[in-house]
């Protein structure tokens, strides 16, 4: 069943209203029609069955027939702060964040990210991007996409868990020991060149656990994904119920 984004505004009593691109979208490219029954998500975790009523080019009107609210909670939310990548990359990054379950995404600027120009721009278009994702993997609330900060500019000291990817770190891993108590976790990700010595530095003066992802150098979106599928794994292993 097709599902879709809906501001919370946009409902009015048991009805939903749908216009200007939603409404095209829904009539011209999916060619849903009158009777047809899709799902509407809100981003507060509330999910609406509806069935449509009027369709015309610019405006979709639906008769809500069910809610259902999912369960969103974990005790180890997952913020990822990505160091920014050139074009399409960071779109995946951000893609992949959003059907993987990350919390919150930092865009951060750090020595090696290339000169950053129309970043309000951009940030619509990751917006755009995420709830894209959402839609496609049955995601009720969307991702947060956090304003663009520098490395300094990071709340390191309301995480439990602070963590960076490095290619030069050879031990440390990402194991499930880390994860002793419930807490936030905050995973530290460079860009395409890296971090420079004087932030690895400052990561490890702010209290960061360097780890690393293997003997081989990743891409920086590679790296992204992959430690973000290896944390959720081992942090979804604390879930009751699937302890050993």
């Amino acid at each position: 069943m097709h599902r879709f984004f809906v501001p919370p505004q946009a409902i009015v009593g048991g009805t939903i209203i749908l216009s200007g691109n939603q409404a095209h979208h829904l009539r011209t490219v999916l060619r849903i029609r009158t009777g047809q029954t899709i799902e509407l998500f809100d981003g507060t975790g509330a999910v609406y069955r509806t069935e449509i009523q009027k369709s015309t080019e610019n405006r979709v009107e639906g008769r809500i027939t069910g809610k259902l609210v999912e369960s969103v909670k974990t005790d180890f939310p997952l913020t990822l702060a990505q160091g920014i990548l050139k074009g399409k990359k960071m779109d995946t990054v951000l893609q992949k964040a959003t059907e993987l379950g990350v919390d919150t995404l930092i865009p951060v600027l750090t020595r090696y990210c290339q000169q950053q120009k129309n970043l309000d721009r951009r940030m619509q278009r990751w917006q755009r991007i995420m709830l894209e994702a959402c839609k496609q993997c049955g995601r009720s609330v969307p991702m947060q996409i956090s304003p663009v900060v520098t490395l300094e500019d990071l709340p390191v000291p309301s995480f439990q868990y602070p963590l960076l990817c490095w290619e030069r770190e050879e031990q440390a891993m990402i194991r499930p020991e880390l994860f002793t108590v419930p807490g936030k976790v905050l995973l530290l990700i460079g860009p395409e060149g890296g971090f420079d010595r004087q932030e690895v530095q400052w990561a490890d003066d702010h209290g960061f656990q360097a780890v690393t992802l293997g003997p081989l150098v990743l891409r920086a979106e590679t790296a992204a994904i992959a430690a973000v599928g290896i944390i959720q794994y081992l942090i979804r292993l604390q879930a009751p119920g699937l302890q050993e």
